[in-house]
């Protein structure tokens, strides 16, 4: 029975959990029994879910009768996946002592033993034929691939704690996610931290490169998708000649069935192929666009150009190579299932690249290259970089005025997708320039052309990002592609507002955006948005957007705002629950900006409050979410390593959103303690905020605002971030 604080209170330790469930999970840990055992090894678990994560990992020996430990010392405390060497990858690449107080060294592999993993292609200047595509079906052989996959041991980024979804979640035995209630006056980082940990903003502000900074699955994962590519792309060789073969990408019109076929050449098995059977293929005709734009840029240099190549006829073979029907390809299926789960802003199922811009098609590729194992086409990616960019921001469509429309949802939304997708392509051009791109290149698109694509948002109309009612249409009246654009507007408004609140976050930049404009809809859930028939579209809107969920009556502002409220109702925390990861991150994620402008602003006693309760209120609905929602979204965690035909579909970093929270609440505690140590002779510091009042010689009180916690501007490195991180791990382990 609750105790009067609304808690469930263990009766052996007098533990306190918001949830009864949490308190029961909790008492087993009062007894010996361990009824769940392993089938394999014979070893004994007091917790199901335990007994999962250890079925992931099980080789068959018997760890129960040794008694040895597989993890590390350092995986064990931090609850993290361990590959048993000497070091472990987790020691190793945070230099950090990897000892096994349960092992004898000699036991230990090294770390230079063989490891299973596939070898990528080796690729050569050698012209490549054309007879790839994007979206292939998968064959037996690739069966055979995720088979081999999923009997790798999980890799040591591959955190075991909880779902693939959750960060130290409810699996965490020794901080549950019921974790008890904070103090009254307490801060919610020091007494309450629910078990999160900055596993992941650790090493994003530590590190640079998409791959290494973001979730873009395994170097094993990437070389499998690679593999499967290049295996389906060699099965095509070895038919008969003349006999159509796949398309290179799949036609988006049923009635034009012959649009993308090719015909094989004999002389493929050479690599010798005919220029002119590329013609054969529509997408060649972008890609040869692409080639004219790039050469465009390099031999008419604007003032103030950042491209400093010399056009030359061996530069304009490496160009076509880059952009040869192979190769992009391969970076445009690497762009889908490694980068896509992060910044999910284009439509794949209707993706069709005959009919998509050249400067949209040339950004995606690059990404692809970017997150591509082969450290050639990394290599060969940053040629273009500068390239690229020159030509996305000269685009016509981009640089061409629009009048601002009031409405806020306009018929006419259709006439509005070449110029979205070019605001698209200028997003990705930032993306890699910020990640991947030289400290200059990062601050140009910091200082400069992000302020660019934010006035072009603007232009088309930030309030324009909203959805119809379509829970009430039937399948005759549902516009799917009316659904796509909106829905793809809505997403690129959204993460052009969250790469907004990572300049803030990270580099210590004012923002661009205000919170009050983003008077626009909610992001659709992912399976809605992931649905391959306008059909399965309408069926998952039907299921998950329902008349009284809060996608088409809620605006991101107003969302924002209601969790700023001092107290939530079940049901209204229940309500806010359904908006799904994507957008309870870009919530959290504004809870920074407004932590920016409290700190670098003369503000009054208790501002500081509104922001502790949307903290606290948030990290109270996102646990709901995870509780009762993330099953409708069957790719957020029940596969580490999930079929390589729907890696597309899974959830990227912002699986991580509870760490942004948890640097929520270690700022605002670093803002509070700061206003209460900084007591001058004759100052009283409010209880409430982090001011204090002065009394002058007139007796008139006034409030001065301390020093911020980053005092550090528009910053490339995110040292500020990272220190402040370890700062607060290096208490936690005090």
């Amino acid at each position: 029975m609750p105790d009067a604080q609304g808690l469930h209170r263990c009766p052996i330790c007098l533990k306190g959990y918001k949830r009864r469930e949490h308190l029961q999970r909790h008492r087993s840990s009062h007894n010996a029994e361990r009824p769940h055992r392993c089938i394999l090894c014979s070893a004994s678990f007091q917790r199901t879910d335990v007994l999962k994560r250890h079925l992931q990992t099980c080789d068959g020996s018997s760890t129960a009768s040794s008694g040895r430990r597989r993890a590390c010392d350092r995986c064990v405390r931090q609850k993290k996946a361990c590959n048993s060497l000497q070091p472990c990858q987790n020691c190793e690449k945070r230099a950090a002592q990897c000892q096994y107080s349960n092992a004898p060294p000699a036991s230990m592999p090294s770390a230079t033993n063989d490891v299973p993993s596939l070898e990528p292609p080796i690729h050569n200047s050698t012209p490549v034929p054309p007879f790839a595509f994007d979206d292939v079906p998968f064959t037996d052989i690739d069966t055979v691939i995720h088979q081999a996959v999923s009997a790798f041991p999980l890799l040591p980024d591959q955190s075991v704690n909880g779902d693939w979804f959750g960060i130290n979640f409810a699996q965490n035995e020794s901080a549950d996610a019921g974790a008890s209630q904070a103090a009254p006056g307490s801060s919610p980082a020091a007494s309450d931290s629910r078990g999160y940990s900055f596993d992941f903003l650790y090493d994003f502000t530590s590190r640079t490169g998409l791959v290494s900074s973001f979730e873009c699955a395994t170097l094993e994962q990437r070389q499998q998708i690679v593999a499967s590519f290049d295996r389906a792309y060699l099965e095509q060789q070895e038919r008969e000649p003349f006999v159509p073969v796949a398309p290179l990408f799949p036609a988006s019109n049923p009635s034009s069935q012959d649009a993308g076929y090719i015909e094989p050449d004999m002389h493929a098995a050479q690599g010798l192929v005919p220029y002119s059977y590329w013609l054969h293929n529509p997408i060649v005709i972008k890609l040869q666009k692409i080639v004219l734009l790039v050469k465009n840029v390099v031999t008419v240099k604007p003032n103030n150009s950042t491209v400093t190549l010399t056009w030359s006829p061996e530069l304009e073979q490496r160009c076509i190579q880059f952009f040869s029907p192979y190769r992009f390809s391969k970076f445009i299926e690497l762009y889908w299932s490694v980068w896509h789960p992060n910044v999910s802003i284009v439509h794949r199922p209707t993706f069709n690249p005959s009919t998509s811009k050249s400067i949209l098609l040339a950004a995606m590729a690059l990404i692809g290259a970017c997150v591509s194992p082969d450290p050639v086409d990394n290599a060969d990616a940053r040629v273009w970089f500068n390239c690229v960019e020159e030509m996305v921001f000269t685009d016509d469509d981009f640089c061409s005025d629009v009048e601002p429309s009031n409405e806020p949802a306009p018929p006419s939304i259709l006439g509005s997708w070449r110029k979205l997708q070019a605001l698209q392509a200028s997003y990705i051009v930032c993306l890699y320039q910020n990640w991947e791109g030289t400290d200059a290149s990062k601050r140009r698109i910091r200082r400069h052309r992000f302020g660019t694509v934010v006035s072009v948002a603007r232009d088309i109309g930030i309030e324009t990002a909203r959805h119809l009612d379509y829970s009430r249409l039937s399948i005759h009246e549902f516009r799917w592609d009316e659904y796509v654009v909106r829905e793809e507007l809505i997403r690129t408004f959204l993460w052009i507002f969250l790469l907004d609140t990572a300049f803030v976050i990270f580099n210590n930049l004012p923002h661009r955006m205000v919170i009050k404009e983003m008077k626009m809809h909610m992001a659709s859930p992912a399976p809605c948005f992931q649905a391959a028939t306008a059909e399965e579209c309408l069926l998952r809107i039907h299921e998950l957007m329902p008349p009284t969920s809060p996608f088409c009556r809620l605006l991101l502002r107003d969302a924002i705002e209601q969790v700023c409220m001092d107290t939530l109702t079940s049901e209204e925390q229940e309500n806010l629950s359904q908006l799904g990861p994507l957008n309870l991150f870009a919530i959290v994620s504004a809870f920074h900006s407004i932590i920016f402008q409290h700190q670098n602003s003369f503000g009054v006693a208790g501002q500081l409050e509104p922001i502790r309760n949307g903290l606290r209120n948030w990290i109270s609905i996102w646990e709901r979410y995870f509780d009762d929602w993330s099953n409708s979204y069957p790719n957020d965690g029940a596969q580490a390593y999930p079929p390589l035909e729907t890696m597309w579909k899974r959830v990227g970093f912002i699986r991580f959103s509870p760490e942004y929270w948890l640097l929520g609440t270690l700022l605002t505690d670093r803002i509070a303690e700061a206003a209460s140590q900084e007591q001058p002779g004759g100052l009283g510091v409010t209880s409430r905020g982090p001011f204090q009042e002065s009394t002058s010689n007139t007796g008139r009180a006034h409030a001065r605002s301390v020093e911020p916690i980053l005092d550090k501007y528009d910053q490339t490195s995110m040292r500020q971030v990272n220190d402040l991180i370890t700062d607060f791990q290096r208490f936690r382990v005090e």
